[in-house]
């Protein structure tokens, strides 16, 4: 097994488990979960210990960062990286992502997103299931899209926005940065 195939899973939540579920469906190898919860089992997958345990497992694991806190999501994904450890890009494979997309580092992307010509989406995104993300749309850093998102094409999030689930924007709309956008708003 190749290191880049095993995954410790940062965080337990709701968001801990759906990524997980996408990391096993791409073939990855989750070995724990790190989690400021009680130590014991998740899923089946134990938990070793707290997030600022990571160090530990730097040189035999990929991290896969499922925080739902977009801010400790993206301070936690760049104190990784700055000591030189590996985080994972996750995406479930009945996604389907279109050749000119382009992903950075740490992306989730759960089950049945769609995402379109020229999209972009920065470092540390999460997509949650059945989102749409078409044309040339921009998801900074630290984004996250609640389930069944639809975004037209050319619809900017700035850094570290949260979208609820349901949201449908306008095209060509910019959602700020840290601004968040309420289950079920257009």
């Amino acid at each position: 097994m190749n290191s880049s195939d095993v995954i410790v899973i940062m965080g337990r939540g709701g968001q801990g488990r759906v990524v997980m579920d996408a990391a096993i469906a791409a073939g990855r190898h989750v070995v724990g979960v790190l989690d400021d919860s009680t130590v014991g089992e998740h899923n089946g997958i134990p938990v070793l210990g707290t997030p600022s345990q990571w160090p530990r497992y730097k040189q035999t694991a990929d991290f896969a960062l499922a925080l739902s806190s977009q801010s400790e999501r993206v301070e936690l994904g760049r104190e990784i990286l700055g000591a030189r450890g590996r985080v994972a890009t996750i995406v479930h494979p009945s996604a389907t992502i279109a050749p000119t997309v382009s992903l950075s580092t740490g992306t989730a992307i759960m089950a049945t997103v769609t995402i379109n010509a020229n999209a972009s989406l920065g470092d540390f995104v999460i997509i949650n299931a059945n989102c749409s993300v078409d044309h040339d749309c921009v998801l900074e850093t630290g984004v996250s899209l609640g389930p069944g998102v639809t975004f037209p094409g050319n619809v900017v999030c700035r850094e570290c926005s949260f979208i609820g689930a349901g949201v449908v924007a306008l095209p060509g709309k910019t959602i700020g940065a840290r601004a968040v956008v309420g289950a079920g708003s257009v």
